[in-house]
């Protein structure tokens, strides 16, 4: 196929050679733009007055789109959602239920920036139902009609590579990193950064991470932190720990609890017709992903204790999916359920997630480090009781609505689920602390503490918050 020409740059060998040399050395660079080019000179050779006129017109709504929220008046506030464009585990239900619950707040304008801000046939779509909808919203997403001056590919491709200053342009007051880091796409933007510290497992626990996770993360996580106007702890145990490793002073640290997990969104009473005969029976339930820092071996580790105890002693059921390094616990999963004690279910449901939870007998929690511990909450608000490792993040959500252990001793793990499953009035005090404790815990505190955050490191007060406002003093006279 004959490539179209280069434009003519006329008669002057001078500026031919100047050219062409820029041409062929941005051409040996990146030959992505050379095919980009040469499809732009094809589409411009052909042009239709028509396509022209609706591309000015195209080019002009992006221009008074871009100005319109450059004039926003309220707080502006730039949101990473790429999580959930994931399997949506802790970050991303964190995510989802700040936005849910922050949709109509008349105090902020909140902008969703997915994995590309360029509609695409190759972009994927969220890994929920849909993006939270309400007046304090905004996708942005750019969608490129089929009958402009130049193609669509090359249109998306063009805009794609100015995706950080279209970013930039929307001038947000407020940038905030759900999970501690922003993208790439938001190198070039000037507002306040606000991010999210979930744990400091790769101080931890860095031999539970993968290799290249665990660089990403020293490469990355102090410039973050240290660039944040203000950090958000999900518990005060991680708040200790940033402090104690140097990274902020507790005056720049917010903590804020979250609410009770993903069952809280849309929950459904259960009925005795909704237990299927895969959730029903006597068993205990670990809920998590596979992976050396959940401590599944433990786990697995504890029940020859339990079995030698208990007759009949309940089925061990794991909910999630097997991360990386679980290939000798796979082995050991598939013996326990060829042997009947063990049940692995992988990743369920929202809906199935909260049958088994108020079905099992007892919740497990064995891991060797958490940053909160959303299934501690889960057990909680379903009314199960709770067994978990003797971490401080988990002390600090469950207090008196569990029994606890060293995550290293399964034997002592063993005998904790014995007193829970044996001891009728133990499991009715777990029960009837856990209820009274997830009060303390609510979606809606979070998301107005967090809309608390972002007007702080504006350099603002709350608008609601009339006692914040700052006091004026008398004029000496």
């Amino acid at each position: 196929m004959n490539r179209a020409k280069t434009p003519d740059t006329g008669n002057h060998p001078e500026a031919i050679s100047f050219w062409l040399w820029a041409y062929r050395a941005v051409a040996r660079r990146l030959p992505g733009i050379e095919r980009t080019l040469h499809g732009a000179y094809y589409h411009a050779r052909h042009l239709r007055p028509s396509r022209f006129r609706r591309s000015v017109s195209w080019g002009c709504e992006i221009l008074a789109t871009i100005r319109r929220r450059q004039k926003e008046p309220q707080l502006t506030v730039g949101v990473d959602v790429t999580a959930l464009w994931e399997s949506l585990t802790g970050v991303g239900w964190y995510l989802y239920q700040l936005l849910d619950h922050l949709k109509d707040s008349p105090h902020v304008k909140i902008r969703l920036y997915g994995p590309s801000i360029v509609q695409s046939p190759d972009l994927s779509s969220p890994k929920v139902e849909s993006l939270p909808h309400g007046l304090a919203l905004e996708t942005v997403l750019y969608e490129i009609p089929n009958d402009l001056a130049l193609s669509q590919g090359t249109l998306i491709k063009i805009l794609r590579w100015f995706e950080p200053l279209l970013i930039r342009f929307d001038a947000n007051s407020v940038l905030f990193a759900p999970n501690y880091l922003l993208p790439k796409n938001f190198r070039f933007c000037r507002g306040v950064r606000v991010s999210t510290v979930h744990d400091l497992g790769f101080r931890k626990v860095p031999w539970s991470l993968r290799e290249h996770t665990l660089e990403d993360l020293r490469c990355n996580f102090a410039p973050a932190v240290f660039g944040s106007a203000r950090l958000i702890s999900v518990s005060s145990a991680i708040r200790d720990e940033l402090q104690a490793f140097g990274y902020a002073s507790p005056s720049r640290v917010e903590v804020i609890h979250h609410g009770p997990g993903q069952l809280a969104q849309n929950p459904k009473p259960l009925r005795p017709s909704d237990e299927s005969k895969d959730d029903a029976g006597y068993f205990v339930l670990h809920v998590g992903t596979i992976e050396p820092r959940k401590n599944v071996e433990a786990l697995i580790a504890a029940w020859p204790y339990l079995r030698r105890v208990l007759d009949p002693c309940p089925v061990l059921v794991l909910s999630g999916r097997y991360g990386w390094k679980s290939e000798d616990l796979q082995t050991k999963i598939q013996q326990g359920t060829e042997e009947g004690w063990i049940r692995h279910l992988g990743y369920v449901t929202t809906d199935r997630l909260a049958k088994l939870y108020k079905l099992a007998s007892v919740v497990v929690f064995p891991s060797h480090y958490e940053g909160f511990g959303l299934p501690a909450i889960e057990a909680m608000w379903s009314g199960a009781p709770l067994v978990c490792s003797d971490l401080p993040a988990l002390r600090e959500v469950a207090g008196e609505a569990a029994l606890y252990f060293e995550p290293d001793r399964p034997e002592i793990l063993a005998d904790r689920l014995q007193s829970v499953l044996t001891d009728s009035i133990l499991r009715a005090d777990l029960i009837r602390n856990g209820y009274a404790r997830i009060g303390e815990f609510s979606w809606e505190s979070a998301a107005k503490n967090t809309l608390t955050t972002w007007y702080r490191a504006d350099g603002a007060p709350p608008p609601w918050s009339q006692e914040e406002q700052p006091t004026r003093l008398p004029a000496d006279d």
